[in-house]
Order: C-alpha cells, then sequence, then structure tokens
C-alpha cells in the first residue's frame, strides 16, 4: 500500500508541474491547462462551488487551482492503483528527479528575483504614506521586506545555494534539507500574513519532502540515532537514462536563461535604482481646505488620490501629450486632466476640468523607513 501512495504523489507531482502554469516560463503551460482542463474547471466551479466569476487561470489560491488539484489528485492515485507493479520503480526515479529539477529551478528564480531587488521590491510612495493600522498584512510583509535590500539579498543567495545544491548529487542530500527549511519558513509567512501563494508553497514543500523519501529513515539513525548510515542512488537499468540526463541538462539551461533574460535585457540587476515613469512620486495638496491630501503617482501608471480619512481613489494613466493626463477608472471611464510640473519649485499643478489642484512634491525617499541604516551598538542609535 505503501509503494501505491508513493507512486501516485510521484505521478501527481508530475502532472502538477507539466499544468500548474509558471508565469516566467512562458505561456505553454497555462494554454495547455485551458485546453485540457478549462471546461472541466468552470463546469466544477461554477457547479460545485457555486462561483459564477471564478478566475479560470490557475493562478495559486484561486479556485481553479484547487479544482486542478483535485483532478490531478483523482487522476494521479487512479493510475497508480490501475499501475502494474514492475513500472513503479521507474515511475518513482524520473518523478523524484524531474521533481528536483523542478524545486532546483523555481528556487533560483526566486532567489534571482530576490538579488536584483524584483520580489520584495521598494514600497511605493502610497504605501508609505499610508498609516500602519490601515495597510493589509501582505502589503504590510511585502513592504517592510523591501525596505532592506541586505536581507533581500541575503535570502536570495541561500535560495540559490540550495538550488544548485540539490542539482548535483553529492551535494543533493543536504540542499533538499535547506530547501524543506526555506520552503517551511515560506509556508508559515504566507499562512501567517495571508499571502496568496499558500497552496503553491504547501506542494513546494511536499515535492521537497517527496524528493527525500529514500533518505528520512536513514537521516534519522544518523542523527537522532547515531549510527553508521550509507546513502544509496538508486538508478532503474533503462536505455532511456541518458535521454533523461540531456533533457534535464536542456531544461535548466533554457530556464536559467529564461529566468535572466529579463535582467539582462533591461540592464537592471537593482530594482530599488530602476528607472520609473515621469511624475512618479509623492504630491501635497496645498489647499488645506481640499479634501484630497496626497496625490500619488505610481511605478505602473496609477494616480493615486488619498484623502484626509486616507481613502484612496486611483485611476490607469496614460500621458495623452505634452500636458495632458488621460485617467481610465475600473468601470472604464476616462478623464482628461490638464497638467504643468516645475522642476525647480516642484510644484504640480492638475486641472480636473474647473477644478485646479497644486500640489507640492515630497522627497518620499528620505522617509525613516528607507534610510540605510545599520547600528553596530544601540549607543549608536538616535
Amino acid at each position: 500500500m505503501g509503494s501505491r501512495f508513493w507512486t501516485g504523489a510521484g505521478i501527481f507531482f508530475l502532472l502538477f508541474i507539466l499544468f500548474f502554469p509558471l508565469d516566467f516560463l512562458g505561456d505553454f503551460q497555462k494554454e495547455t491547462s485551458l485546453l485540457v482542463f478549462g471546461n472541466l474547471t468552470n463546469w466544477i466551479s461554477k457547479e460545485i462551488f457555486k462561483t459564477g466569476n471564478a478566475r479560470i487561470d490557475f493562478s495559486s489560491d484561486s479556485i481553479s487551482m484547487l479544482v486542478l488539484v483535485f483532478v490531478l489528485l483523482i487522476l494521479s492515485f487512479v493510475t497508480a492503483l490501475l499501475l502494474k507493479r514492475r513500472f513503479s520503480r521507474q515511475i518513482l526515479f524520473f518523478s523524484k528527479e524531474i521533481v528536483i529539477v523542478y524545486l532546483a529551478v523555481v528556487l533560483m528564480k526566486y532567489g534571482l528575483d530576490k538579488v536584483f531587488k524584483a520580489q520584495f521590491y521598494l514600497p511605493e510612495p502610497n504605501i508609505l504614506y499610508s498609516r500602519f493600522g490601515n495597510l493589509d498584512k501582505d502589503i504590510l510583509f511585502w513592504s517592510v521586506m523591501g525596505t532592506s535590500r541586505f536581507y533581500s539579498i541575503s535570502t536570495g543567495i541561500v535560495e540559490l545555494l540550495a538550488s544548485l545544491m540539490i542539482i548535483f548529487r553529492k551535494t543533493r542530500v543536504l540542499g533538499l534539507l535547506i530547501s524543506v527549511g526555506i520552503l517551511v519558513n515560506i509556508l508559515l509567512i504566507n499562512l501567517g500574513f495571508d499571502i496568496s501563494v499558500k497552496f503553491f508553497s504547501l506542494i513546494l514543500l511536499s515535492m521537497a519532502v517527496f524528493a527525500l523519501k529514500d533518505e528520512w529513515f536513514p537521516l534519522y539513525r544518523f542523527l537522532i540515532l547515531k549510527q553508521k548510515v550509507q546513502l544509496e542512488e538508486t538508478e532503474p537499468d533503462t536505455k532511456a537514462l541518458p535521454l533523461w540526463i540531456f533533457s534535464r541538462t536542456a531544461f535548466i539551461g533554457f530556464s536559467v536563461v529564461t529566468i535572466l533574460f529579463p535582467y539582462v535585457n533591461n540592464g537592471n540587476y537593482n530594482d530599488d535604482l530602476a528607472k520609473r515613469p515621469f511624475l512618479h512620486g509623492a504630491f501635497e495638496n496645498l489647499d488645506q481646505n481640499s479634501d484630497i491630501r496626497y496625490i500619488f503617482l505610481h511605478r505602473k501608471n496609477y494616480m493615486i488620490l488619498m484623502d484626509k480619512e486616507e481613502k484612496m481613489t486611483d485611476f490607469h494613466y496614460n500621458q495623452g501629450s505634452k500636458d495632458q493626463l488621460l485617467l481610465e477608472d475600473y468601470s472604464g471611464g476616462r478623464i482628461s486632466v490638464r497638467f504643468s510640473y516645475n522642476k525647480k519649485d516642484s510644484l504640480l499643478m492638475l486641472g480636473f476640468g474647473k477644478h485646479i489642484i497644486k500640489a507640492k512634491e515630497l522627497n518620499w525617499k528620505r522617509m525613516s523607513a528607507l534610510r540605510p541604516l545599520l547600528h553596530a551598538v544601540t549607543e549608536s542609535q538616535k
């Protein structure tokens, strides 16, 4: 029964790797998943979950992902029960090897994103000028992590080291143990701060545990019982092994190129210093009687108006002409806003029809949260 369980788990992980979309590898997985499971997922979401507006994109923590996981689990364990035992050994070997490569690529992706400061990015001005208690926990966590480049780079290096270690057989067990620690921490963060990759991180952790399935008992004997053990590598007698080695090397190489290409193409290896759009920043309304207190220009071309109660209204904008911004709200409504900006006195003028807002630019990068301080002793703090 135990071997059937591990075979079912191996098949599930193979199917999950094939059909759960990783955006940085392109649209092939998403399009394949929609083709194979799109209609079924949509039907289950409507008829069983009673959700008429479900996101059928299989993103983490969405109903479509839960349905996909449920369907893949059924397919996997039914296949494991019907499969002849002589095929189980080869399936377990290749599923374990593929899981290891998958974990290495995912850890490499998130490790490089941290090293280049693209995951924990610098908090936007509208976040910095919001009250701590008014922000959701996930935004708080992301923003606090984004204020420290040192922490981002350090955790990224650890993930990259774990990724490299699990690729090579001599360091694989130690690399997988480090990966388990990394993924346990990530899962706890996602649960504790309600970050919407909870199920994906849980499955990654399950993969790392699965990849160590042959080592858990020897490790227990070595670490707890203090016995001498010899870890053995089991490889099936198969002619497909050279093809697998070539495929693994090609996939890892392709993944490395795909992950690094955006950074090399943009020449951006520190997102904190990446070029921001024109007018990006924070502006304080000089009219004390106005309900609008701040105007924020977000790096993703959003204009955000914050009133005195910290209620925010945002619009996506494009620059229509030299002195015109075209704003669009979430219902599709459009507003044309005249603007002028004087860099010398840092004044921004916005014309909403007959209503004119005069705002002064704020030096948001000088705020305390963004100061690169490191105190060796408490007496040096001021």
